[in-house]
């Protein structure tokens, strides 16, 4: 389960580099249309805490 109050550097940093890992390795590309663009911004923790932060948002 995640919890936020838990979160280290070297946690966002493993986190961030198994998701890319997973993005470029293709992992979710079977799971959309080809339409979908296929280049992404590099994930980083700034992008990472945007997307959290959105989804937030979104959940709101």
């Amino acid at each position: 389960m995640f919890e936020p109050d838990a979160r280290t550097a070297s946690r966002v940093t493993a986190d961030v580099a198994e998701l890319d890992a997973v993005v470029h390795g293709g992992g979710f590309w079977r799971l959309v249309p080809d339409s979908v663009p296929r280049v992404y911004a590099s994930v980083t923790p700034e992008l990472l805490r945007r997307v959290e932060q959105g989804l937030k948002r979104v959940a709101e």
